[in-house]
């Protein structure tokens, strides 16, 4: 995996981060904490295994290796080292570089140590390159990962009236940008639009984005259309494709790779589960190469460690204008002489994406 563990059998202590202020209830006679609340997934209880990391824990590397988490959201997390896959579980003595969010999560660097042929337990989660990430819905101050390490994030829509909506499609690029991945859009079902101006529409919506130069693709699992353009963005890259439920991931998963039914009963196995699309997240090899994994369908999506100040900065065509504001702090809601607000006026910005702007202004500071 390309890090250097220090040393055989040297003894090292890790600094790492405590996560805090976690409500839990300890579950006698498991080995996991049971969290009360309502609208929590299977998939959401993964963030919150086994309770806060130890500072400072002693660790001996001895015995130890590394691997690529490869399957999450279940009481089993998968691990590839090689072409071995490998069962495990963190422990309560786990240790993390990554501060206040999910503990492991698809696409991390882990190392494990071995309890028998079948299984093994994971010591220590090294620090992500980049990240794609959002508030967990039980706590303000811990981020649930969605991925981890990979380049590229495909946001992925629908062209129907409830599933194209550019407001999630803007809070999916402002949280790629801060997690440090480059940023696409799918639109997928693009045989469901049954007249001309519903075309015309999504056809504005791909215009809109383009022009601030975000690959659009337009597709379709039904005719095909536009399934070799996708193809050729994930060529030989680390992606995810993540959107709202419904829109058609597992669809396009299916013709992006052929055997992905003989791929997923290959993970089921060694997990000893069966998979089900809305609660685990996997990360498949594609055939022509790369990488991609398949995440849960959100319904929402907070961005977190938010900050109002900072969010004009995700808006590149607002950048473009904002030096020409009378204050230097200028927020472009209220204050005179705002040249983003002249702009918007102008339709040199657009006008959507204004709106989108405001209403992840107003939801994040409700939050």
């Amino acid at each position: 995996m390309g890090r250097s563990s220090g040393g055989s059998g040297r003894k090292v202590y890790r600094r790492v981060s405590k996560r805090k202020d976690i409500e839990k209830q300890w579950r006698k006679g498991t080995a996991r904490w049971q969290y009360a609340g309502e609208g929590e997934t299977e998939g959401d209880t993964v963030d919150r295994k086994l309770g806060a990391p130890r500072l400072g824990q002693l660790v001996n590397e001895e015995g130890e290796r590394e691997a690529l988490v490869v399957q999450t959201g279940g009481p089993d997390i998968l691990l590839q080292d090689g072409d071995t896959f490998k069962k495990a579980r963190p422990r309560r003595s786990t240790t993390t570089e990554n501060e206040n969010a999910t503990l492991v999560a698809i696409g991390d660097i882990v190392r494990y140590q071995d309890m028998d042929d079948e299984e093994g337990v994971i010591t220590h989660v090294f620090a992500r390159e980049s990240f794609l990430l959002r508030t967990s819905i039980r706590d303000a101050e811990y981020a649930q990962v969605l991925v981890a390490n990979v380049d590229q994030v495909i946001v992925t829509v629908a062209a129907t009236d409830e599933m194209l909506r550019p407001g999630l499609i803007d809070r999916y690029l402002v949280a790629a940008a801060m997690g440090g991945l480059h940023a696409h859009i799918c639109i997928n079902k693009i045989d469901l639009p049954d007249d001309e101006e519903d075309r015309e529409f999504v056809e504005e919506i791909a215009a809109m984005y383009r022009d601030l130069d975000y690959t659009v693709v337009l597709t379709s699992c039904i005719t095909g259309e536009g399934l070799d353009e996708l193809r050729g963005l994930l060529h030989e890259k680390l992606s995810v494709l993540s959107g709202h439920s419904g829109v058609g991931k597992t669809s396009l998963l299916n013709l992006l790779i052929p055997e992905l039914d003989e791929k997923t009963a290959e993970l089921s196995d060694q997990s000893q589960r069966g998979m089900h699309t809305t609660t685990r997240s996997t990360l498949y090899e594609l055939p022509d190469g790369g990488f991609i994994a398949d995440t849960p369908g959100i319904r929402e999506f907070g961005l977190f460690q938010f900050d109002a100040d900072d969010l004009h900065t995700y808006f590149p065509e607002f950048v473009h204008f904002a030096d020409g504001c009378r204050f230097p702090s200028c927020t472009h809601t209220h204050e005179p002489d705002c040249a983003v607000k002249e702009a918007v006026e102008r339709e040199e910005i657009h006008p959507l994406r204004y709106r989108n702007y405001l209403q992840i202004l107003e939801s994040e500071d409700e939050g």
